[in-house]
């Protein structure tokens, strides 16, 4: 069994390195991308935008998920743990927005619209906790992998195409690039762990859902 669990642990590491090596070189290419459409003022709002959805999941989720890790726990009751970050995330989302529009807006069009969808993309990526849990319960390492490319790549899609088709159609959607790029990433990720994970929940006899544990 620990045989198992150390094949399975060294393939999934195989996995996440290969994801985050074509993540970044995926990141670059679309960055040179958006130069030719976008003014680097743009592209500077665009990384303030992915610091506060950032510092959301990394206060909402990491330590929690670090802690679900070490549990020895029925998968069931990891995966009720796992909505403490949705909790968590929520009213952090709202503080630091908040906080973000009542210290300053850059002068960019359509900021505040843009903050409105990362906003929401944000609680969407915290509605995958459980799935996500469940994943790394099991050590699905290829459905996180393929949850994860999948979205990357709908987030370069919808952030490229939609700053393209406004450039040609001499349109000014100043910052909502970023933002349905970011939607985009987050509904993918949603979609493709619900999708993936689901026949397991039913083989494995657990819930993605909040479900009461048997009394012992």
């Amino acid at each position: 069994m620990s045989d198992k669990i150390l094949a399975a642990s060294a393939q999934g590491a195989t996995f996440l390195i290969l994801l985050q090596v074509g993540s970044r070189a995926l990141t670059f290419a679309v960055n040179q991308i958006l130069l030719r459409f976008l003014s680097p003022k743009l592209l500077g709002v665009s990384a303030q935008f992915e610091l506060f959805s950032i510092s959301v999941l990394y206060f909402a989720r990491e330590s929690l998920r670090v802690a679900l890790q070490r549990q020895a726990q029925s998968i069931q009751a990891v995966i009720n743990l796992s909505y403490l970050a949705i909790l968590t995330g929520v009213p952090l989302i709202y503080g630091l927005a908040i906080l973000w529009l009542r210290s300053g807006t850059p002068d960019v069009p359509f900021f505040v619209d843009a903050l409105s969808i990362y906003c929401f993309a944000t609680f969407i990526e915290l509605l995958t906790e459980p799935a996500f849990s469940a994943v790394q319960q099991k050590l699905l390492y290829k459905i996180r992998a393929s949850a994860e490319s999948t979205a990357t790549l709908l987030r370069c899609f919808g952030t490229c195409g939609s700053a393209i088709w406004a450039s040609r159609a001499g349109i000014d959607i100043g910052v909502l690039p970023f933002a349905i790029g970011q939607l985009a990433y987050s509904l993918g990720l949603l979609v493709v762990y619900t999708y993936k994970i689901w026949p397991v929940t039913k083989f494995g006899r657990f819930s993605l859902f909040l479900k009461q544990l048997p009394s012992t």
